[in-house]
């Protein structure tokens, strides 16, 4: 059983992919409230737990060589956000197994790229099939 936080960390990492990829190529303001909703401060003013992971989720996403980035202000956005040239292709390249190249109307087929497949795994709020398309796609097979 997955902890709470790392679902959160691949739900993130999943509405920063396609929030990009709606907007590429086009570099962008990308809040963090837009990635995991409004933030709850503290009484001392700061950003909860929730919203810091968030923050995390996004700098993981350029560490590894998936978003740009020019830099995050006052923790709120993500400044001229884009993907790059590694996680563009990822996302949009067809990935379809022979069964469903042969029959043109195939579910399958209409889902056939990450990008329709990681949005309609978000709309159904299906954190199995999040983790399991982030970490097929996005985590490097270790020998």
């Amino acid at each position: 059983m997955n902890d709470v936080n790392i679902d959160d960390f691949y739900h993130d990492i999943g509405v920063v992919l396609l929030t990009l990829l709606q907007q590429f190529p086009r570099k962008v303001s990308l809040f963090i409230d837009d990635i995991c909703g409004p933030d709850d401060m503290d009484e001392f003013g700061l950003h909860s737990p929730r919203y810091l992971s968030a923050i995390g989720a996004l700098m993981w996403l350029h560490d590894e060589g998936y978003i740009r980035y020019l830099d995050i202000i006052k923790q709120e956005s993500a400044e001229e956000c884009t993907l790059t040239q590694k996680a563009f292709v990822k996302l949009i390249k067809p990935n379809l197994s022979k069964a469903a190249l042969a029959d043109a109307n195939s579910i399958e087929k209409r889902d056939s790229t990450l990008a329709s497949q990681l949005q309609r795994a978000l709309q159904e709020r299906s954190s199995i099939d999040i983790q399991r398309l982030i970490e097929t796609y996005f985590f490097e097979a270790t020998a």
